[in-house]
């Protein structure tokens, strides 16, 4: 039995097709599903019997159940522990802004990439996720808020996607490219491509191949260091891919002037990459390249020694940048209080 969620709608449209039912019957499932948050066809009495009595035989509605929900204290952002068909345990977190409601999805259960700043990495990877048990994520994010009015948000629905909670998304390519389709389809959720960012390490060979499936996905890349040695003793991926590979194939995928930035992501650790000669070799490195960094003070996990730079560090570092007409952005991560920051995500046994 196949997982509904998992179909994108060129799927369902097939299946309708082979079951010689109008294939615009895929669309009303898409609707029901994703925009009235109804995804069993039995509550539609507009469609047909034997459509529903066919979904009812051939597919299942496996959403992750909510088993945790933690709100943050400090800027009401939502962490929310889920559980998986087959037990295992991963975390989202909604968190409202000021004019947007941004969710951040987990790819995996656990992480390969090892990053030594990062609590997920540490867990190992146990395996990947579908794209229904990713797109779930967004829909149970919508139906936790519509179960909690009070909850303070001017917006009601999940409208921003980040692929930044757990795993590496692009060891995950396929089931990552379904859930986009999912995620930005009309039927469906109707998210804009250009308001899903899909965050990798400096995985190249996911990069060229989601970007062949999904030509405008916005990437965010993790940089952390320009310096290599220092690069492949904090994220060891960088012993396969070194940074100058990766830059220099985005430039030629995201060359200045495209429309479409990268987002180089750069977790700030005192004494590690907070130079203001680090900051001077990331401008000659993004020379040619279609892009915008946000600096991020590194968000404590215990048992570390590494710490977050002083501000008036940050600060210097952020005027580097600025100075030379790069577009930067200091973000202070949500949830610290709930260790729902960039980071942190992380689910024992």
């Amino acid at each position: 039995m196949r997982s509904f969620y998992d179909q994108p709608l060129t799927s369902l449209e097939r299946y309708c097709a082979g079951a010689r039912l109008p294939q615009i019957h895929a669309r009303n499932l898409f609707r029901n599903a994703y925009k009235a948050l109804r995804a069993d066809p039995e509550q539609d009495e507009r469609l047909p019997r034997a459509l529903t009595a066919a979904f009812a035989r051939d597919f299942s509605l496996p959403l992750p159940r909510v088993v945790e929900a933690h709100r943050s204290a400090y800027d009401h952002s939502v962490k929310l522990l889920l559980e998986l068909s087959d037990g295992l345990r991963v975390e989202s977190v909604i968190m409202p802004e000021s004019q947007r409601l941004t969710l951040c999805i987990s790819s995996q259960v656990g992480c390969a990439q090892a990053c030594v700043f990062c609590h997920t990495g540490r867990m190992g990877l146990t395996r990947n996720l579908t794209a229904g048990e990713i797109v779930g994520q967004v829909v149970l994010a919508d139906l936790w808020l519509a179960a909690h009015p009070d909850w303070p948000s001017v917006e009601r629905r999940v409208g921003n996607v980040v692929f930044m909670g757990m795993g590496e998304p692009l060891d995950n390519v396929d089931a990552v490219a379904d859930a986009l389709s999912i995620l930005t389809d009309p039927y469906g959720l109707a998210l804009g491509l250009r308001r899903i960012s899909v965050s990798t390490a400096g995985h190249l060979e996911g990069i060229e191949r989601l970007v062949a499936l999904v030509p405008n996905v916005r990437l965010a890349l993790s940089v952390h260091s320009v310096d290599e040695q220092k690069r492949s003793k904090i994220m060891p991926i960088n012993r396969r891919w070194p940074l100058a590979s990766v830059i220099s194939r985005l430039k030629e995928l995201r060359p200045e002037g495209n429309g479409i930035p990268v987002m180089l992501q750069y977790t700030m650790i005192k004494g590690v990459n907070d130079s203001v000669e680090e900051a001077a070799r990331l401008v000659e490195l993004m020379r040619g390249l279609e892009a915008k960094v946000n600096l991020i003070p590194l968000n404590p996990i215990d048992p570390t020694r590494l710490v977050a730079p002083s501000p008036e560090t940050i600060q210097a570092f952020r005027d580097v940048l600025h100075a030379a007409g790069v577009r930067v952005m200091v973000r202070y991560s949500k949830g610290q209080d709930i260790a729902a920051a960039c980071g942190q995500l992380v689910v024992r046994a």
